[in-house]
């Protein structure tokens, strides 16, 4: 998919999740590109001690200002999205782990959020959320897997599914309030970056975290990617999935025993 028009949307950035292994390399690169960290990046964080054991220099930096605390504090979110053009989420949770609703209580305290701000006229742009999804809540993406495969994955990682399908479902539908761009890899992988490939049409087995951060930071700058609801986003490396499969068959099994085997 060809891109153009490279040119990033005026306004703060916030972040929301910048600890993790997506998070830290979509912030290391945001910081490295001046067209947008020239107006600002508002971070949230839960821990504050690991942002700075990460990003030593960050308390020095005068683009950013961090937030520290729950994602369900509404006054601390509403503070944080303030004035945001773009709101980037890259928070979640990798494993089948039962009770997770992380991704719902950021749904649900974003949305009251800007419903404040927008009540309270501070409300100057609609902003976008570019949101970390998953290739397996995307249907046509899915669709290249075979049906039992695709079964396989669904049930090893439902928890976590389960509640990005909650945080999507009330995100999308308040379409008056934020636009929404998913970004949806496949399986992720800790290795060197490969070559970014986003699509519209499909997602490769898997990405590593380096190109899934170079793939966040391309939607958030090219106005060819400006108005799509999903993305895929994958490693070139992973064109031949042979290459991933005992990976990916490792992670399934690990979250089918999760979800069949009690204790």
């Amino acid at each position: 998919m060809a891109e153009s028009n490279l040119k990033p949307r005026p306004g703060r950035l916030a972040l929301l999740g910048a600890t993790g292994n997506t998070g830290r390399m979509v912030l290391e690169k945001l910081l490295e590109n001046s067209d947008i960290s020239v107006h600002g990046i508002h971070i949230y964080v839960r821990s504050l001690a690991k942002l700075e054991m990460l990003f030593p220099s960050l308390s020095n930096d005068r683009r950013v200002k961090v937030f520290e605390g729950s994602i369900k504090d509404q006054r601390m979110i509403q503070d944080c999205l303030a004035a945001a053009s773009t709101i980037i989420c890259t928070l979640g949770e990798n494993e089948n782990i039962p009770g997770v609703t992380v991704l719902s209580d950021f749904a649900r305290t974003t949305i009251n959020a800007l419903s404040t701000l927008q009540s309270m006229g501070e409300y100057s742009i609609k902003p976008r959320l570019i949101m970390l999804s998953s290739a397996t809540m995307n249907p046509q993406f899915a669709a290249a897997r075979p049906a039992f495969l695709h079964w396989m994955i669904r049930n090893a990682f439902d928890k976590p599914y389960n509640d990005l399908a909650k945080a999507q479902e009330m995100l999308l539908a308040v379409p008056k309030l934020l636009s929404v761009t998913l970004i949806q890899p496949n399986a992720l992988v800790e290795e060197r970056s490969t070559g970014c490939v986003v699509s519209t049409e499909f997602a490769y087995m898997a990405c590593s975290y380096e190109d899934l951060a170079e793939g966040f930071v391309r939607v958030c700058t090219s106005a060819s990617l400006e108005n799509l609801p999903c993305i895929g986003v994958s490693s070139a490396r992973a064109e031949n999935p042979m290459l991933y499969a005992p990976f990916v068959l490792g992670k399934v099994f690990r979250g089918l025993a999760f979800q069949f085997i009690p204790g």
